[in-house]
């Protein structure tokens, strides 16, 4: 009976020193949280649920790439009597009217506020409106008459808004060799393409083929007008031809001897070439 007494003692002493060595017991999983100070919601929550907004906006969204909340202040809010704009946030907060009193319904052309230019829609919808917004270029087609002026706009900026063709859509064999859009408008602006500015720069071979006789007869010349560019004698506005008297003064003639001559060329031939007559 002792010894059965010993060991239960025994026992009983071992399972209260087991009992203290063994780790408590762990609280139920979301007892603690509750004492946690709950953080905002950023947009890779916001992600979680709404994927197809977030990639909409990772891959087409432009400047729309924003923080969720920059735009949607109220969100999730299914209280009754809120109107849609109480709900969504107005475009006009950021942008204003940015196309003027005419276009208040920015959905009707930017169909995915999330990503509002590549979801623009065809410009065949905007017929006949495109001058609310692009004054600037209506008022050069009308000051500036070309063939450009008697079309529409969609006749070259058709499909998606903001499409621009290529000039060789139309033109097939420009008088240079086409690179680029950038290289015809240097001096054929695309809404007054009669209005041509030569500047310094403009190389003789952009006006050779249209004016090749004038240019091989400079650049093979043995006078002192060979080692001009064209457009150091015929700058600004195409088709001005300078008097030479702007470079030359009234020579090294008197004025007795010039009364006897029409002008320069009775002498001294064409200007490109400076051939004396006889």
């Amino acid at each position: 009976m002792r010894l059965l007494s010993g060991l239960r003692l025994a026992t009983i002493l071992l399972f209260l020193l087991f009992s203290t060595l063994a780790p408590a017991a762990e609280k139920p999983p979301g007892a603690g949280v509750y004492q946690q100070e709950v953080p905002e919601m950023g947009t890779l929550e916001c992600a979680k649920c709404h994927e197809n907004v977030f990639t909409t906006i990772r891959d087409e969204g432009g400047r729309h790439q924003l923080q969720c909340r920059e735009c949607h202040v109220r969100f999730h809010s299914f209280q009754q009597g809120l109107t849609w704009e109480e709900r969504m946030p107005s475009c006009q907060g950021c942008h204003g009217l940015i196309h003027g009193e005419t276009f208040i319904d920015c959905l009707s052309c930017h169909r995915n506020a999330h990503a509002p230019v590549t979801s623009m829609v065809k410009v065949e919808r905007l017929a006949n409106q495109c001058s609310s917004c692009h004054s600037g270029p209506q008022a050069s087609l009308s000051e500036q008459a070309s063939a450009h002026t008697a079309l529409d706009c969609t006749e070259c900026h058709d499909g998606s808004h903001g499409s621009i063709p290529a000039c060789t859509d139309c033109h097939a064999e420009p008088h240079t060799p086409y690179r680029d859009n950038a290289g015809c408008v240097a001096c054929h602006p695309a809404h007054a393409p009669l209005d041509i500015t030569l500047e310094n720069g403009v190389k003789n071979s952009l006006c050779q083929p249209c004016h090749g006789q004038a240019v091989e007869q400079v650049e093979q010349g043995s006078k002192q007008h060979a080692a001009l560019s064209c457009v150091f004698c015929h700058a600004g506005q195409h088709g001005d031809i300078p008097a030479c008297e702007q470079c030359h003064g009234t020579g090294p003639h008197n004025a007795e001897l010039l009364k006897e001559f029409k002008g320069c060329n009775d002498c001294h031939g064409d200007a490109h070439t400076l051939s004396l007559q006889e």
